[in-house]
């Protein structure tokens, strides 16, 4: 049997990708659940969160929990960065979500992110 390159790194790609699922606990669908009530705020038709639904701030909250480990973080930024693009966030209320729900973020959350960075 002869395998090519481009063979074995297909292999290593699905085999990559099942252990980083294997790593994180969170699902893009558990990230999204959280924030589905900050989409008015983030969409630009909410001045602040609390106005929009006061359980923004307690979904951004359970998701800042949740994500607890590396991996967490890691997938929960490509949820974030994949979501992003979808409901047309506005990248200033992306940003200053987690501040005005009283937490702290060492990195912000934009279309170019890097989430392998992401400690």
């Amino acid at each position: 049997m002869k395998t090519t390159s481009s063979g074995i790194a297909v292999v290593l790609l699905v085999a990559m990708l099942a252990v980083h699922s294997a790593l994180a606990d969170i699902s893009c669908s558990d990230v999204l659940n959280d924030l589905s009530p900050c989409l008015p705020f983030l969409q630009g038709k909410a001045a602040k969160p609390s106005e929009s639904n006061n359980q923004c701030c307690d979904g951004v909250r359970a998701l800042y929990a949740a994500a607890d480990t590396r991996p967490d973080r890691q997938a929960t930024c490509r949820c974030l960065k994949a979501a992003y693009v979808q409901v047309h966030a506005v990248l200033s209320a992306a940003q200053e979500l987690p501040g005005d729900c009283g937490l702290s973020l060492s990195y912000n959350i934009t279309p170019d992110i890097d989430c392998d960075k992401i400690e």
